[in-house]
């Protein structure tokens, strides 16, 4: 899971969504409030219109002589209903209105100012909002759908759609009132407008997952020759001959592909060149070695024939030095999986073959990936040096999921801060005369343990002797 939230793709991909439903969001909040706007200006108008047709017909009934009034009701009802219900009744009726919002408040202060306008004579006016399955008629207070169908089937035209239903209710006289329902053409959805529904959720997300999908699979197809350069890097750790990554992807990518397979082929170049010439360094060197001490066993003079033997002694061990750091720290070895703990336990019975020298408490496999030749070779060279100037060894392991760190801790003089770095140059000894070695152990073992992608550092023991720590990185 980490792996893949560390990822260019996913990084990208989460940024570019996140990217996108903000986008939409604010372009979403920006719509809703500019038609919120119309759509509160067109419901005013839908209202004040039918109000000012509710207050005519109003005005139609007052100015009738009371007989008349219920002669023309009959009429309506029994041609059928019309668009308005309309009746006379004794008191007002109670009016059950659905949830109040914005909008609700909005319309209905605009019907009551038609109201005022068109009728300033009436003593009192009601104007709310009810549901057709709630709206009760007539003095007894029943239900509009427990009418006969003649009256209740043809009024409030569209109310099989469930719309919003307008009641005015007005005091004629102390015994009378006029009571006006009509539907209102809108929705109740248009009363209480959500700001995202679901359909527009629907349609944000699909649209947010195919563009992140798409820009997914774009990136994929850009980092697939990102990748393969940065497998072939990590093979060159490994490998002298690397194949050349096929130049594709964005020209900036082409360019990087481009430099990397030049680089590999001057890197390959320079590798055949060095084997070159230090064939030829050991070839031209070692016959006239030979010769030399050849002559040198022809001498009378004891004095002189020892003092040109330890000179060609010392000149054949830097050069054998020399070809043998060469050899170690190549990069011709195939890396392959090392049971580093097995390798440490080898190393310390060869060394205890005669009295015991290393102690290494073993514990539980602990595997590597790395050049198996070099690594002991470095392992061997650090134990090598404990036993000849500390006289015994201590080793530790300790093994994490990133590295492997190696500690060898020997019970020798220890060393003066001043030559921690100067040890690691190539035949560098702190006591000139000393002729245990070449001078060149440290300098292959840390060019080992770099080669690998860790170091090799030294420090002193609180108590006695020196510490080599040697770290072992594992490839991601």
């Amino acid at each position: 899971m980490q792996s893949l939230c560390s990822s260019i793709t996913f990084r990208i991909g989460a940024t570019l969504l996140i990217i996108i439903m903000i986008a939409e969001l604010i372009a979403g909040l920006i719509w809703y409030q500019s038609s919120a706007k119309k759509e509160v200006e067109n419901l005013q108008k839908t209202m004040v219109s039918m109000m000012s047709n509710a207050a005519d017909t109003y005005n139609y009934f007052h100015a009738l002589p009371v007989n008349y009034r219920y002669l023309i009701l009959n009429q309506i009802r029994e041609m059928g209903g019309t668009r308005f219900f309309i009746s006379i009744n004794q008191h007002p009726l109670p009016v059950v209105p659905p949830a109040n919002n914005a909008r609700t408040d909005i319309l209905l202060s605009a019907a009551h100012d038609v109201l005022s306008k068109k009728i300033p004579h009436a003593e009192q006016a009601s104007v709310s909002l009810s549901r057709r399955q709630d709206l009760r008629v007539f003095n007894s207070g029943i239900k509009l759908d427990a009418l006969p169908e003649i009256w209740a089937g043809y009024s409030l035209a569209l109310g099989d759609m469930d719309l919003p239903i307008v009641v005015m209710q007005i005091q004629m006289s102390e015994q009378e009132w006029f009571y006006l329902a009509a539907t209102l053409p809108v929705p109740f959805s248009a009363l209480s407008p959500q700001f995202i529904d679901q359909k527009q959720l629907m349609f944000l997300g699909i649209s947010s997952l195919l563009l992140v999908l798409c820009t997914v699979w774009l990136l994929r197809l850009e980092i697939r020759p990102i990748r393969r350069l940065a497998k072939a890097a990590t093979l060159m750790s490994g490998q002298l001959y690397v194949q050349e990554v096929e130049e594709e992807g964005s020209k900036e990518t082409r360019a990087a592909v481009r430099a990397f397979n030049k680089m590999n082929r001057r890197v390959r170049a320079y590798i055949r060149d060095r084997e070159m010439l230090f064939g030829a360094i050991s070839h031209d060197l070692k016959t006239p070695l030979a010769c030399l001490k050849l002559r040198t066993e022809m001498l009378d003079d004891e004095h002189v024939k020892s003092r040109f033997e330890k000179i060609l002694d010392e000149f054949d061990l830097m050069l054998k030095g020399a070809l043998q750091c060469i050899r170690d720290t190549d990069i011709h070895e195939e890396p392959e999986w090392i049971d580093v703990s097995q390798m440490i336990e080898q190393c310390a019975c060869y060394y205890n073959r005669n009295t015991p020298k290393v102690q290494f408490i073993s514990g539980e496999p602990v595997h590597y990936l790395g050049k198996p030749l070099a690594v002991k070779r470095c392992l061997y060279n650090i134990v090598d040096n404990g036993v000849k100037y500390g006289d015994k060894v201590d080793i530790e392991l300790v093994s994490a999921s990133d590295s492997i760190l190696l500690k060898f801790r020997d019970y020798g003089p220890g060393l003066d801060k001043k030559w921690t770095e100067k040890v690691f140059e190539p035949y560098f000894r702190v006591n000139p005369q000393d002729e245990l070695g070449s001078g060149l152990g440290l300098t292959i073992s840390r060019s080992i343990a770099r080669s690998h992608g860790g170091d090799l550092t030294l420090q002193n023991h609180p108590e006695q002797g020196l510490i080599v720590h040697i770290q072992l990185m594992r490839d991601e």
